[in-house]
C-alpha cells in the first residue's frame, strides 16, 4: 500500500534522483578537483541511495 497522497509519483521522484546522482558524478569527475571530488561523490552516494529507497519503498 502506498505511503503518499500521490503514489505513482514517488518512483518518478526516485529515479529523478538517481539520475540526479549520475549527473553529480560525471561533473564531478569532470571538474579534476582533487580531494573536493570526495564531496561530490559523497554527495552523489547519499541522493542515490535516497533515491534508490524511493523507487522501491512501495514493494511488498
Amino acid at each position: 500500500m502506498a505511503r503518499t497522497e500521490y503514489p505513482a509519483k514517488t518512483p518518478l521522484i526516485g529515479m529523478f534522483m538517481v539520475f540526479a546522482a549520475m549527473a553529480i558524478v560525471a561533473v564531478t569527475a569532470y571538474q579534476h578537483l582533487g580531494w573536493l571530488s570526495i564531496i561530490g561523490y559523497g554527495i552523489a552516494a547519499v541522493v542515490a541511495i535516497f533515491g534508490f529507497t524511493f523507487t522501491f519503498r512501495d514493494l511488498s
